[in-house]
């Protein structure tokens, strides 16, 4: 793949700058035909220059208009309009540039003779791997339209199960926030106030008071130290993650077994393992592929393991079902929906059944997670109330025994 920074007259006359990537040089003045540039300079140019488009960070590509695009291709190729000519149509309809001339380039690719699933490719990270795969089966199998339709649905599920889960978790996070917050706020403004009468009367203190004098008057103290360790903390997580793949699976891990986010991230997993396998089966990949193209999709390192895990296990002769469970990571309703499914040669309604599940408890997790945290929530509260009262309610009517006796 050769990457060239261009410099050409568009159409109307205008200076334009494009970085192009072209699998062979002898495309590359076809390509500029057909997209009627005049080109002025073209320079080969390293791999590095590609992130040198500016509309790609002005302008995102959202998912929601990538799920258009599709529906909006699913049309153009059911009515029989030539794909070339629907592209370039939709590409007029957008508003957002990046997209515009996302579709725009894969037109021209597609004029120079490429496959619409080749002309994809080259936009992998916006489609995801699993739409690229399900237009080249679509063209393999002259099922096009039904495997954009496919494509488009599978999306919407997926982006609707993410959020679902967003919502899930953000009432908890917002509310461990706020105990948080109120906590420091009383070690740092209210207590401090509190204990400087107590020391001004001479009033003998207990133990559990004097603690609470000593993690009031550390935290004031060191507040903006405190504050940067955690900065440095999520700082250095978020690096050793990207650059370690044990550390991110150790810190995966741990997340699966945290209270409340545990289990929504958990279940969003699940129903997107199966919705994804579903698709891919209906659409007839084989399994070992599915999951192949799955293990680049999947975020959480836990589960992308346990996929690559059970992908090779796969090979090496075992069941589908018989893999999950020595991975441990799936639950054992899906181990049997699973395992049901291959002796009845029912995989993918088994896996449609799996994935509406636990859609269904993700979405009830989004409902109802206030009744779900809020015990937890008030434990917390109640557990550092209860030590702030047992360490000054002693003190308190010692002060108000000595101010009566003045």
């Amino acid at each position: 793949m050769n990457l060239y920074l261009i410099e050409a007259l568009n159409r109307e006359g205008k200076k334009e700058r494009k970085i192009l990537e072209i699998d062979a040089e002898d495309e590359l003045f076809r390509f500029l035909e057909f997209s009627g540039l005049i080109p002025l300079k073209i320079k080969k140019v390293p791999p590095l220059y590609k992130y040198l488009n500016i509309k790609k960070f002005l302008y995102r590509i959202k998912k929601q208009e990538v799920i258009e695009t599709l529906e909006n291709l699913h049309i153009v190729v059911k009515s029989g309009i030539p794909v070339t000519n629907g592209l370039i149509d939709i590409a007029e309809d957008t508003d957002n540039p990046a997209l515009k001339e996302m579709l725009t380039d894969i037109a021209y690719r597609i004029q120079m003779g490429y496959t619409l699933s080749r002309a994809f490719e080259h936009y992998q990270d916006t489609f995801s791997p699993i739409v690229v795969s399900l237009i080249k089966i679509g063209e393999e199998t002259g099922s096009l339209d039904k495997t954009l339709k496919d494509a488009s649905e599978h999306l919407k599920k997926i982006e609707d199960i993410k959020a679902k889960t967003k919502q899930a978790l953000i009432y908890p996070t917002f509310a461990f926030l706020s105990v948080f917050g109120a906590m420091i706020f009383w070690l740092i403004y209210v207590l401090p106030k509190i204990i400087e009468a107590f020391k001004d009367f001479n009033i003998q203190l207990p133990a559990t008071t004097i603690f609470i004098m000593y993690v009031s008057d550390f935290t004031r103290k060191y507040f903006l130290i405190i504050v940067f360790f955690i900065f440095i903390s999520m700082f250095l997580i978020t690096l050793l993650r990207k650059k370690s793949e044990k550390f991110r699976y150790e810190t995966d891990k741990i997340l699966l077994k945290l209270p409340v986010f545990g289990i929504i991230v958990t279940n969003f997993n699940y129903a997107f393992f199966a919705e994804y396998i579903r698709l891919m089966l209906s659409s007839g990949v084989p399994l070992y592929q599915a999951l192949n193209i799955m293990e680049s999709s999947v975020k959480n390192m836990v589960f992308k393991t346990a996929i690559r895990n059970t992908r090779e296990k796969i090979e090496r002769g075992k069941s589908f079902s018989e893999s999950l469970k020595e991975e441990g990571v799936f639950s054992p309703i899906i181990i049997r929906m699973i395992s049901i499914g291959e002796q009845a040669g029912r995989l993918d309604e088994q896996l449609n059944y799996i994935s509406n599940y636990y859609y269904s408890k993700v979405d009830y997790l989004s409902q109802n997670i206030a009744k779900m945290i809020e015990p937890i929530v008030i434990g917390i509260v109640g557990g550092f109330m209860l030590i702030i009262m047992v360490g000054l309610v002693g003190p308190i009517y010692d002060l108000i025994a000595e101010v009566s006796k003045m």
